[in-house]
């Protein structure tokens, strides 16, 4: 069988991947992201999300000879919508490359047709929760004790454990996913999940803990967040001497006094080490401070202590970065939704781009999707090549209609950190240059909030962060493309599949109105259509080049 250029439809199987029946949706709309667009000075970017809507369908266009038949066609969550789009570049025997796909969700039947939403994977995952197979209320008296405990991972190889956790590892779990990132190393603070701190002690409890070694002991003393462990061993050295001892006998009855040499084991010297690491976390570090105590004590010939002195090396402090684990604990389920954790990491500051990708496998039968995710290193995702698009008041341009939006600058940040009442931790970015200009733009102010900033530091570098994201005038573009477009040969010059978004476009603009010729770097956020080959893209957010 051969395929036309444009959009192919078909049913799939959820848990296999497996495709059945083309099917011909006349009419319907699409939309595709990486993470939020809009114009926010504080805002969630979340994670990729698909949607396909106006999915209504004619009873002739459902295969099955009966009313159970269809039903099974369509069964909710069990059966899925996947979207072809096919050009003059792809194999007439192939259904071309999958663009979007997903479960069906909830049906709406009639006599005459029938409505199916779209859910899509991330969409599959809000109903999947993180959570041991066999062990929820199974502790005493029906507790949760279970936890997953990932250490050292990349935030994009815990997402791949969660996912795999929420599938396959559980009885119809199974769902064609890929997932290249398992066990990738990361260096980062891990992202915290509502719910999943350790059952808490009064903080003002002292715990002491002291154990023996056969050359001292070690004493842990656990007070609120402060742990402070003294380590005690004592080094003793000695010698074997052979000394005269006196003893008595009895000899005819008498008491006699005699002398003999015997071996004497006497101290030659001790050396007392002690070192007290104190460790107190602060915020997303943890501050350490190590101090050396060695007292040496000195011996006559006899064994007899002569004297002692005392040496003390620190306090040395260091400041780490807290060790890069993420517990999630099974008592806290409801916070567990294996998308809203995805959506955690995402939402992270520096956290990764996050895409579910559909490809057709080697055999031409089956749909999977590829989870991709931008590494700790570079948040965006990855592309092996960049397209170009213009926009050109004379014919040629491949960005249509295009429009830009603005928004004004924003001078200061009002941050608050740790602390309550007065006493809280406040630190004011400001950057007034524009406002001071001859010709100043208005005071523009804005606020943001982390009670986990516990120092300075950290508070100002949140600050600046938003600041700098902010402080200058920003514009936004957006445009229509046509993935029919193709060269003097034929070929086409951006059909789907080709590009997606989270992709780097450079944008040739000439004869805006208020946009100075040149070419822009563009990143790609969201993409939308219809059953036609147009599409809505929406770029990021970027500095307008006019202040």
């Amino acid at each position: 069988m051969s395929y036309a250029d444009g959009w192919n439809i078909f049913l799939y199987d959820t848990m296999t991947g497996l495709l059945a029946q083309q099917i011909d949706v006349p009419s319907f709309t699409w939309s595709m992201s990486v993470s939020d667009a809009s114009f926010s000075t504080s805002k969630d970017k979340g994670f990729g999300e698909d949607e396909i809507g106006g999915i209504e369908l004619p009873w002739a266009q459902i295969p099955g000879v009966d009313a159970a038949a269809r039903a099974s066609a369509l069964m909710p969550y069990k059966r899925g919508i996947v979207l072809f789009w096919h050009s003059a570049a792809d194999d007439l025997n192939l259904p071309g490359r999958p663009i979007l796909a997903g479960a069906l969700g909830v049906r709406t039947s009639s006599r005459d047709d029938v409505s199916m939403p779209f859910v899509s994977m991330l969409g599959l995952l809000e109903s999947r929760f993180l959570v041991h197979e066999g062990g929820f209320g199974s502790g005493p008296n029906n507790s949760s004790k279970g936890e997953y405990k990932w250490s050292n991972l990349s935030w994009r190889a815990v997402a791949c454990e969660v996912i795999r956790e929420c599938t396959e590892a559980k009885p119809g779990g199974a769902l064609p996913i890929d997932l290249p990132y398992l066990n990738e190393k990361g260096s980062h603070q891990l992202p915290e999940v509502s719910g999943d701190d350790p059952d808490q002690v009064d903080s003002s409890e002292k715990v002491t803990k002291k154990v023996t070694k056969p050359n001292g002991w070690t004493e842990t003393v656990t007070e609120g967040g402060k742990v402070t462990v003294t380590d005690h061993t004592e080094t003793v050295t000695s010698k074997t001497v052979k000394v005269n001892e006196k003893y008595t006998v009895w000899s005819n009855g008498k008491r006699v006094e005699k002398t003999r040499q015997v071996n004497k084991t006497i101290t030659t010297g001790k050396t007392v080490v002690e070192v007290k690491t104190v460790t107190e976390e602060k915020g997303y570090v943890v501050e350490k401070t190590v101090t050396k105590t060695t007292t040496t004590y000195t011996y006559d010939s006899n064994g007899k202590q002569t004297g002692s002195s005392k040496k003390t090396d620190g306090p040395a402090k260091t400041t780490e970065q807290k060790t890069t684990d993420v517990i999630y604990r099974d008592f806290n389920v409801t916070n567990h939704a294996a998308a809203d954790i995805l959506k955690t990491i995402a939402n992270s500051s520096g956290g990764p781009d996050m895409q579910f990708r559909p490809y057709l496998t080697e055999d031409g039968q089956h749909v999977r999707f590829r989870f991709v995710a931008g590494s700790d290193g570079d948040q965006y995702l990855y592309q092996d090549r960049r397209l170009s698009l213009a926009s050109t008041p004379a014919e040629g341009a491949t960005l249509e209609n295009m429009t830009v939006d603005r928004a004004a600058p924003i001078e200061r940040v009002y941050a608050v950190g740790a602390g309550t009442g007065s006493g809280t931790l406040c630190y004011l970015a400001q950057d007034l240059s524009l406002v001071n200009r001859a010709d100043g733009w208005p005071l523009v102010e804005a606020t943001l909030s982390d009670s986990k900033a516990e120092e300075i530091g950290s508070l100002k570098s949140l600050a600046v962060a938003s600041l700098n994201a902010n402080n200058r005038p920003l514009m936004q573009i957006k445009g229509e493309v046509n993935a029919f477009d193709h060269d003097a040969s034929g070929l086409p010059l951006h059909p789907f599949g080709s590009f997606w978004p989270g992709e780097m476009f450079d944008l040739h603009v000439d004869g805006f109105p208020d946009l100075p010729d040149g070419t822009y770097p563009v990143r790609l956020m969201q993409m939308s259509g219809d059953e036609t080959g147009k599409a809505t893209l929406v770029f990021d957010i970027m500095e307008d080049p006019v202040v």
